[in-house]
């Protein structure tokens, strides 16, 4: 009867170990799960908020070179060419060789800011980023990537079509840098691979640098794994899938990109579990696992929300980084007020209608042949702080250009308390003090609107009414 009890509380004992250690390994098992998917997400997220930070950087310049390029296409094409060129040096500074710089067809012309010149028969309105321009029925347009034959660089043309219809600018970007965010994400986690697709299935940027350029749309025998996941994610619109070849079975996780393309994590699942297999066997050859099993469980959770909590803090470091890049590309460099572009952004997302100012600095060329154009930059700056001052935080304040400047305050709406505003504005003015006893002085167009505005209609109207003033003493508003 002892016997029989001793060996009931054996088995009891061997039952429980057996049931706890199953327990526990089951429950190891889905959190590995767990861990894999939000991993997999995660990289696939972190990878493109880098791609499209990327990409959108460089789109960017393209937009501000365009707009300026339109504002120089009524005048002749030297004028043009001479700005590409200036652009391309500050671009070639800026990004290396990660450009090649600044191009395009300009009113039946083509342009090269870096001074190439085309061979002979070379013809630009058959080029692909031309043709592509013109028939997207975009205003920006992705060319179709290509594999630079000698450096084994991936590159991509992003074009502009001018708003004449006929005219592209464009700008040649390599993808080098995302190829070396690719190779680090796949560094991360054992047995994974990281990887761009545009959306008709070429591998933009890869892990395994040998996949560059091919077109995971065509099926092929070399590469199932490749062509399962297009499959997945251009027909079918997955993008957290599981897929299987001979090999091994694989953790799929894909993210929309900005231009169209896809950032893709694939993580070899077989090599991701091939420590918990081995775990298992522990847990059921060896009694005394159990307690070091829930040990490792507990640790494994620490690790899990220690890594966790450091892949949110750079994410986070990455978004404030962008965020500043984002504000330097937004802002005119020599003033640090809105440019042209931003402050005409700025002012059309506006949900108020308020009082729109054009202002320019009277006979400034004057002031730069007599006192020379150190003193010129110095009266711009002057101008500048003194809108800084007289115009609230979340106003708007821009330079249109040269001695040009503009303002948009929303919510004020009629002319006595703009007139107060301005005439804070003309004091500040007077108090300048850079041509020693000679004043600075400024002529100003207003424009009222009772509700939102386009910006092009307020630069119009305000344009309008600063001709008017400029016929007037210095320091005269002329309401439009």
């Amino acid at each position: 009867m002892k016997r029989l009890k001793t060996i009931a509380i054996t088995l009891a004992v061997l039952i429980a170990t057996v049931g706890i250690s199953a327990f526990i390994g089951i429950h190891v098992h889905g959190m590995q799960k767990e861990i894999l998917q939000q991993k997999g997400e995660l990289i696939a997220k972190e990878s493109a908020r880098e791609y499209d930070r990327y990409i959108f950087t460089r789109m960017s310049i393209l937009q501000r070179v365009a707009y300026s390029v339109e504002e120089l296409s009524l005048q002749r094409n030297e004028n043009v060419l001479a700005f590409l060129t200036n652009e391309t040096n500050y671009i070639l500074n800026m990004l290396g060789a990660e450009t090649t710089g600044l191009y395009g067809w300009i009113n039946g012309e083509f342009l090269d800011g870096a001074g190439w010149v085309p061979d002979e028969g070379f013809v630009a309105t058959e080029r692909p980023w031309y043709k592509q321009a013109m028939t997207s029925g975009r205003k920006i347009t992705f060319v179709d990537p290509y594999l630079d034959a000698q450096t084994h660089t991936m590159m991509i043309t992003i074009a502009e079509l001018l708003k004449d219809g006929e005219s592209v600018v464009a700008l040649d970007v390599s993808l080098d840098h995302i190829q070396r965010i690719v190779m680090d994400v796949a560094s991360r986690v054992e047995g994974s691979q990281a990887l761009v697709l545009n959306s008709d299935g070429v591998v933009i940027a890869h892990s395994d640098e040998n996949q560059l350029g091919q077109n995971y749309s065509i099926s092929s025998e070399e590469n199932p794994l490749g062509h399962m996941i297009a499959q997945r994610i251009l027909e079918e619109g997955h993008s957290v899938f599981e897929v299987s070849t001979k090999e091994a079975n694989y953790a799929v996780y894909a993210e929309a990109l900005e231009s169209g393309w896809y950032s893709v994590s694939v993580i070899n699942t077989d090599a991701w579990h091939q420590p918990l297999h081995r775990l298992m066997a522990v847990f059921f050859s060896i009694l005394g696992v159990v307690v070091l099993s829930i040990v490792i469980v507990f640790l494994r959770m620490s690790a899990k929300n220690i890594a966790l909590e450091k892949l949110h803090t750079r994410i986070d470091e990455e978004e404030k980084r962008g965020e500043q890049l984002q504000v330097l590309s937004e802002t005119d460099r020599m003033t640090g007020l809105n440019d042209r572009v931003s402050g005409a952004r700025k002012v059309n997302e506006s949900d108020v209608g308020g009082l729109f100012i054009e202002l320019d600095i009277d006979h400034f060329k004057s002031i730069n042949d007599r006192f020379g154009h150190q003193t010129g930059d110095a009266v711009i700056l002057a101008v500048a702080d003194a809108m800084r001052k007289t115009f609230r935080a979340n106003d708007v304040t821009m330079r249109l250009g040269g001695d040009e400047f503009g303002a948009f305050a929303g919510g004020i709406m009629d002319r006595e308390t703009a007139e107060v505003l301005i005439g804070r504005l003309f004091n500040r003015i007077v108090q300048i003090d850079v041509l020693g006893e000679e004043k600075v002085c400024i002529s100003v167009g207003a424009a009222l609107c009772s509700e939102p505005e386009r910006f092009e209609n307020l630069y119009q109207r305000a344009d309008d009414a600063l001709y008017a003033s400029k016929k007037e003493a210095g320091n005269y508003m002329t309401f439009g």
